[in-house]
Order: structure tokens, then C-alpha cells, then sequence
């Protein structure tokens, strides 16, 4: 009878050390593979951050180039919130004369211009982009038509 209770104590004393330690080990694997998959999402949302910001900044440059007149200022830089744009304009067809819906010369000179435009904050370039645009010289008065 001694050796029987002798059994079920050892079968109801708890966990031994080896069932611990793979216990353990098992966790630890677990908690390693879910800290990479962290990690791997935390990096990626960086990624994402970045590319927004610089998104922005290309949009933000657009809208200042497209607001200027090549044919006045076909090279510059500006600061724009922090940011250097940087553009080089090159006249792609030769300035005429603009014309109306009529065919009649208009007060304008236009041209076309290719743009390339550069983004850069602390000496690094964050992005480059090219677009057309109509450069103009007003050349008579709008009475004298």
C-alpha cells in the first residue's frame, strides 16, 4: 500500500524542471516570432509615413510650379516649408503668338516648356518630377486689339 501512495505523489507533485524548461522554450518562441511580425508592421508604417510626407511635398512643389511663368523664370529654387525646389525649364516648341477661337493673334506670347523639378531637404533629394507647362509674355494691350 506504501509504494502505491508513493505513486501518486509523484503523479500529482506539479511540473517537473524538463516540462518548465520546454514550456518556456515554447513561450520564448512564440513571443520571438510575434516581436518580428511587430517590428516588421512598425517598419512598414514608417515606410507608409515617409512616402505620405514626401507625397505631400510633391504635390505642394506642383502647385508652385504650376503657378509660375517659365518664360519670366525658366530656373530658381524656393524654400517651401522646409523644403528646396529646385526647377530648370527648357523651352521645348518656340514662343508664337497665341491666337483666339477666331484665329485672330491675341495680346500673349506663349511657348512650351518642359520642367524638371526637384525636391530636397537637408542636401538629400526627396524626389524629382518633369511636367509641361504654357509659358506667356503679355506682347500688346488688350485695347489695341
Amino acid at each position: 500500500m506504501n509504494a502505491g501512495l508513493g505513486a501518486r505523489r509523484r503523479l500529482s507533485g506539479g511540473f517537473t524542471l524538463l516540462e518548465a524548461i520546454v514550456a518556456l522554450v515554447v513561450f520564448s518562441m512564440g513571443a520571438l516570432a510575434l516581436y518580428g511580425w511587430l517590428s516588421s508592421n512598425m517598419i512598414s508604417l514608417q515606410r507608409v509615413r515617409d512616402r505620405q510626407q514626401v507625397e505631400a511635398a510633391m504635390h505642394s512643389a506642383l502647385d508652385m510650379i504650376r503657378r509660375g511663368n517659365p518664360m519670366e523664370a525658366a530656373n530658381g529654387s524656393r524654400d517651401l516649408n522646409g523644403l528646396k525646389v529646385t526647377w530648370i525649364s527648357k523651352l521645348l516648341e518656340p514662343a508664337r503668338p497665341n491666337v483666339d477661337q477666331a484665329g485672330t493673334p491675341a495680346i500673349f506670347l506663349v511657348g512650351l516648356y518642359e520642367t524638371e523639378v526637384r525636391i530636397s531637404r537637408d542636401g538629400h533629394t526627396l524626389g524629382e518630377f518633369h511636367v509641361r507647362q504654357v509659358g506667356w509674355k503679355q506682347v500688346r494691350q488688350a485695347d489695341a486689339l
